[in-house]
């Protein structure tokens, strides 16, 4: 894999804040609008919607791209931009978004067979007969979408497949995919290996004495068919993904349907065998030259198993992006953690099943767009302080009452206990707007050792390092001697213009605390 760095547009970096919609929802004009709508109600900048196989080849070789033409149209009347998820041999695991021609003809079409014998509603990643048609049909997409988006740009990437992989088998007992099995395994892998020595695939093989020039079960012992599965899923895919990058070059990733983390996890079982899972991650970043992105779709709710996700797929060269998660619950949390971790984007799913009849956010949703503005609001500087150490997540843990932050000049500490968030802020209009039981989180942003900015729902506590009051920092620490504290906004070129100076009774009693909805704070310290 090649080293990404983020999607731009235009030739400008771009953070992309995203609302996936359902499955089915690309499939007519209306149902896509309501998409659309349902990303601005989230307060996202990208819609994440899928193009089916079925729908753009019905018939082999007579290609239909209507549905590309109104997701362009209202992606741009919404000021959205698009990345386009190409259905094609797998949505989750299974054949289903194939075309009938496909499905019927299971002979061309070779299908992944269990140990019985038994043909399961997956294409075997091992036939090339099903790799090209897929790469046909892709490259067709890409090349329609280079000739009516290539100059405004829209779509700023595409996800190649969905979830791949094998369930109903552990693997694939086809007489091809068996003789691969028993392959050598490629020197490729091997020598990609030796540079990542922590890696599971690695460790397996170290196991097994390092040996070459040996078949995969030989060369890593247990794991060895799922690596096998994982080299070809890998393989097949990166040959789709060539064909389309060959007619638009646009960024192409592949998301990962995890294993949930258990050392028992079984492939084909509780995830799909073959995809890039932690245990595979390595495999697959051996394997792929034209996939820029493995992103994980992270559901887990518990902070610590999401932070430890993102670790793993920020590992390696890999960019963190996350496709898909919730869009109610602690991703309105966890996804400070995400992007002070360098993440390049970060989307939820099920855009429509964020509004009630009337069009307006359910309950459980405002939050995670509540945290939206608040990355929204703070864009130009996610983009410059990316990977920089300056940016912080504030995220509250379960067993934490407080976040601490250690600055060039000061130590910072944020409370999640004794209330919402600890200040008022008197504006009626703002608080009218904001949803019940909001739990602290954001970004701080280190411009240097004198000037922070704040973004999000928090109330900073500052104190010098070298100060007396260093042992009591918490809601007992005074407000330290200030320049100015200003609420603020970014304009287009990226310069904060103040909007209001806070003073008074709003710093004193309150320290330097920040609302989605006041936009920016700055602090100018002494």
């Amino acid at each position: 894999m090649k080293k990404f760095n983020g999607f731009t547009v235009k030739g400008k970096p771009f953070f992309a804040l995203g609302a996936q919609v359902h499955n089915s929802s690309s499939y007519s004009r209306e149902m896509f609008d309501e998409s659309c709508k349902s990303a601005l109600a989230l307060n996202c900048n990208t819609l994440e919607a899928p193009v089916y196989w079925e729908k753009i080849e019905p018939k082999e070789d007579a290609f239909n791209f209507s549905m590309i033409d109104y997701m362009l149209e209202l992606c741009r009347a919404n000021n959205l931009r698009l990345i386009v998820l190409w259905f094609g041999s797998w949505k989750n695991g299974d054949l289903s978004y194939t075309p009938e021609w496909v499905k019927k003809d299971p002979r061309r079409f070779r299908r992944v067979l269990r140990s019985d014998g038994i043909p399961v509603a997956d294409l075997s990643a091992h036939y090339e007969e099903n790799m090209r048609a897929d790469a046909k049909a892709f490259g067709a997409v890409m090349a329609y979408l280079k000739e009516v988006d290539g100059k405004e740009q829209t779509v700023i990437a595409v996800q190649v497949e969905n979830e791949p992989g094998y369930l109903r088998t552990d693997r694939d007992y086809s007489p091809q995919a068996l003789d691969n099995q028993k392959a050598v395994v490629p020197e490729q892998l091997l020598n990609f290996l030796e540079s990542c020595q922590y890696s599971p695939a690695y460790i397996n093989w170290k196991e097994k004495g390092k040996k070459k020039n040996s078949g995969w079960a030989d060369t890593f012992g247990f794991h060895g068919y799922e690596y096998c599965e994982a080299w070809h899923l890998a393989k097949y895919i990166d040959y789709v993904a060539g064909r389309g990058k060959a007619a638009c070059d646009i960024p192409m990733y592949i998301n990962v349907w995890l294993s949930g983390g258990a050392p028992w996890s079984v492939p084909g079982i509780e995830y799909p065998g073959g995809g890039a899972v932690p245990r595979t991650l390595h495999v697959w970043q051996a394997a792929v030259e034209n996939i820029d992105i493995i992103a994980p779709d992270i559901y887990d709710q518990n902070c610590y198993r999401f932070e430890k996700i993102c670790d793993t797929y920020a590992d390696g060269g890999n960019a963190l992006f996350i496709p898909e998660s919730h869009n109610n619950g602690t991703i309105a949390y966890n996804m400070f953690y995400a992007i002070s971790r360098g993440a390049v984007g970060v989307a939820s799913f099920g855009a429509e099943s964020v509004l009630d009849g009337d069009g307006n956010l359910l309950d459980g949703s405002l939050h995670v767009a509540e945290s939206n503005l608040a990355v929204l609001n703070a864009m130009p500087m996610v983009l410059k302080y990316k990977n920089t150490g300056k940016m912080y997540g504030v995220v509250r843990h379960t067993d934490e009452l407080y976040a601490n932050f250690e600055f060039e000049d000061f130590l910072g500490s944020v409370s999640f206990a004794g209330g919402e968030y600890g200040f008022t802020d008197y504006s009626t209009k703002r608080v009218k707007t904001t949803p019940a039981g909001r739990v602290p989180r954001g970004l701080i942003f280190e411009e240097d050792s004198r000037t922070f900015y704040l973004a999000g729902l928090f109330n900073l506590r500052l104190v010098r390092k070298m100060s007396p009051e260093v042992t009591v920092i918490a809601n007992a620490v005074p407000t330290p001697d200030f320049i100015a504290i200003e609420e603020g906004h970014f304009d287009s070129e990226g310069m904060f213009l103040v909007d209001r100076i806070r003073n008074g009774d709003e710093v004193f009693f309150g320290g330097f605390w920040v609302t989605p909805q006041c936009g920016i704070v700055r602090i100018r310290l002494v």
